[in-house]
């Protein structure tokens, strides 16, 4: 993920959650190196149906940098490649995708910074369909008991980095996303509140072509 300016404090639920679902990021992985068990290949193979099934989610986030700073708000995502983060105050950032391309927009300063969404950490997130049970980039699996934690490796416009997805292993809800960059900083974006297969207005992942963007596209 990126990251908007002015921390905001989370409510201690907020933070208990993101702490659970942190928990499982610290547990030893078994590598992709080495041959995937049957568990792990039945598990993303479920994971990966249960996500293709639903092009649309939106709900709430918290966003947690690894200062511990928190940012909170509204997403709404529809695959493929789809996004919107609307941030609350006192952040004023939208980062929105239309399907090419990815805007980080100031709400106050009425400026934006646009890049190719294909390079960027999100087009794992935002692809048409995953198979993580076959996919190359996957280099991690760790399978717990409540959850399963998939780390990806991603190349973007930041440089090389992994991007960590953590599923509810029951329900293969996607419930967390670590994204660590070249300089291994880590941004956590915790989801709730979720909703799955609903409409979602194209409005929404509109890019306000009219404001004075700080480009940032390469071809």
């Amino acid at each position: 993920m990126f990251r908007p300016s002015r921390p905001l404090k989370s409510r201690r639920s907020f933070l208990g959650l993101v702490m659970a679902t942190g928990l499982a990021l610290t547990l030893p992985m078994v590598s992709s190196a080495q041959a995937m068990t049957n568990e792990a290949t039945k598990a993303l193979t479920i994971i990966s149906k249960a996500f293709n099934a639903n092009t649309t989610m939106n709900g709430e986030f918290i966003q947690t940098a690894g200062s511990g700073d928190t940012l909170q708000g509204y997403f709404f995502i529809q695959r493929p490649g789809k996004i919107r983060f609307y941030y609350s105050a006192p952040s004023y950032t939208d980062i929105i995708a239309d399907g090419k391309t990815l805007s980080i927009e100031d709400r106050k300063l009425k400026t934006q910074d646009i890049y190719p969404l294909s390079k960027t950490p999100l087009k794992v997130l935002l692809s048409e369909r995953l198979d993580l049970a076959r996919d190359k980039r996957v280099k991690k699996v760790d399978l717990a008991q409540d959850i399963v934690s998939v780390v990806v490796e991603q190349e973007s416009l930041f440089g090389d980095g992994t991007l960590t997805l953590v599923f509810e292993r029951e329900s293969s809800l996607l419930r967390q996303w670590t994204i660590q960059d070249a300089q291994g900083n880590d941004t956590t974006v915790t989801v709730f509140n979720i909703e799955t297969g609903k409409p979602i207005k194209q409005s929404l992942f509109k890019i306000k072509r009219d404001l004075m963007p700080e480009r940032r596209e390469e071809n």
